[in-house]
């Protein structure tokens, strides 16, 4: 396998393995709750840990990716999630126990959600990103597919606690696979300011909206399906297949890659997504697939574009980029769980569906307005050139592309 390739698939397996815990935990959450006695707002609390944590951890993080080079924080990332998932296999018997798993998840995080995108920036050429960063994007979605169908299998024969136990052995099984070297990766970064700053606010606040209402579907939709009716196991296959339709959506986006008017898509597909939210609250199991399928499509399909777009204006620091959007992102996880599990305990999930709605729409007009980001890629960035320091091995295509309709798309500064 070539390097690129490598470098890219590491990146897939760190991005599921990290957040796999967290999805696995909303895909049993039936189960989890009816053994320790939980309510929703519980629940919610204990999705909100993991993201908590992360959200006041990740900008040191991001720092910590940039200075020790991605190899090293690639191991740290995978053992922080079998930590986590051992963890709850071990301490989940108990509420404070859950907690206190979900937080070590939390920590592992940090070095986790920003190593991704630095891989790819420093070994992949720059033509070739938008692919390379659909594939990393959809790992976290490929976390709660195989999350979800987790229920109709696993959980169904064996006690959810022994499926986090089941899980933990597989990361292990990866941690034990040599990383590969990565001349363009392994050195470290230097310590560059964060410039600009307000369109890199606008995309940290677009990730919290849109992470408090990808995050509340992935945690409430099997509760809720099984409120219309569903068996468990069909509402997991349910949430599987939203979990397929988003990483639809991403490969999509990477495969027509820069071509693609970056702030117009995130905008159309945030208001598709709200859309979705507000099907759910027709008390209907068939709308209620159909409103999962466009709000986890169209509302967490957008991603990868924007996740490009931060690294590409921040060469000098994609780590620290990286990880201050992903900490927005975090601080959304909070909140939309939080949100949801309150609202659905006093007014039912209608309410909380609503919620999420007015975040996705509020999500797509700030990604409508913010053409600051775009404006500074389109700067920052050459025209398209061959450079013999960065691997070329996921294409031969050497021409220049048009990224976000503004301006030529090359190798980064």
């Amino acid at each position: 396998m070539t390097p690129a390739r490598r470098a890219v698939t590491l990146a897939v397996l760190i991005g599921a393995g990290y957040m796999f815990p967290l999805y696995l935990v909303g895909a049993v959450g039936v189960a989890v709750r009816a053994d320790l006695g939980l309510s929703a707002t519980q629940l919610g609390a204990v999705v909100s840990v993991f993201f908590g944590v992360g959200a006041v951890l990740l900008p040191v993080g991001g720092r910590i990716v940039d200075r020790m080079g991605p190899r090293t924080s690639a191991r740290l990332a995978i053992a922080g999630a079998a930590a986590c998932l051992t963890s709850v296999a071990v301490l989940g018997g108990t509420y404070p126990g859950l907690l206190v798993a979900m937080a070590i998840g939390g920590v592992g995080s940090t070095v986790a959600a920003p190593v991704g995108g630095m891989i790819i920036v420093r070994v992949v050429r720059a033509g070739r990103r938008p692919l390379a960063f659909a594939l990393e994007r959809s790992s976290i979605p490929a976390a709660t597919l195989i999350a979800g169908m987790c229920v109709p299998t696993l959980a169904a024969v064996v006690h959810w606690r022994v499926v986090f136990g089941i899980g933990a052995v597989l990361v292990v099984l990866v941690l034990l696979l040599p990383v590969p070297a990565m001349a363009g990766a392994d050195r470290p970064v230097t310590q560059a300011p964060l410039q600009p700053i307000t369109p890199l606010l606008l995309v940290t606040g677009m990730f919290f909206l849109g992470s408090a209402a990808a995050t509340a579907l992935s945690t409430f939709f099997v509760g809720h399906g099984v409120e219309l009716g569903m068996a468990a196991g069909t509402a997991g296959v349910a949430l599987a297949a939203t979990s397929a339709a988003t990483i639809g959506v991403r490969m999509v986006l990477g495969l027509l890659g820069v071509r693609v008017p970056g702030r117009a898509t995130s905008a159309a597909l945030l208001l598709a997504g709200a859309a979705g939210f507000a099907l759910l609250v027709v008390p209907s199991a068939p709308t209620a697939w159909a409103g999962a399928l466009l709000a986890g499509a169209a509302g967490w399909g957008w991603t990868g574009v924007l996740g490009l777009a931060v690294v590409q204006s921040h060469p000098d620091a994609p780590g620290a980029s990286t990880a201050l959007v992903q900490a927005g992102g975090c601080a959304g996880g909070i909140a939309g769980p939080l949100l949801v599990g309150a609202l659905t305990e006093r007014y039912g999930y209608g309410t909380g569906w609503l919620a999420m709605a007015a975040c996705a729409a509020v999500a797509g007009l700030v990604a409508a307005v913010n053409g600051g980001i775009w404006r500074w890629v389109s700067h920052k960035v050459r025209p398209a050139e061959v450079d013999p320091g960065v691997a070329r091995d996921l294409t031969s295509e050497r021409t220049g592309v048009t990224y976000s309709g503004t301006g030529p798309i090359g190798q980064g500064d």
